[in-house]
């Protein structure tokens, strides 16, 4: 999926991380203050790492 954080705004971002099952979450608004609005909702996963055990970029995501 290839959706700008720009266009979901108002959303959040749940993940769950493959490795662990930690599930964590964000709010998209948050994600901009951080990144950009130009980033995507895939690149934002690809750098999220879990708090639970460390692992980078191996889980799942929604937005909702």
């Amino acid at each position: 999926m290839n959706t700008k954080l720009s266009a979901v705004s108002d959303k959040r971002m749940d993940l769950t991380c493959s490795a662990c099952g930690h599930k964590f979450s964000y709010k998209i608004a948050d994600l901009i203050l951080t990144t950009s609005d130009d980033i995507t909702a895939h690149e934002v996963r690809q750098r999220a790492v879990c708090r639970g055990c460390g692992v980078g970029g191996h889980n799942t995501y929604r937005l909702v």
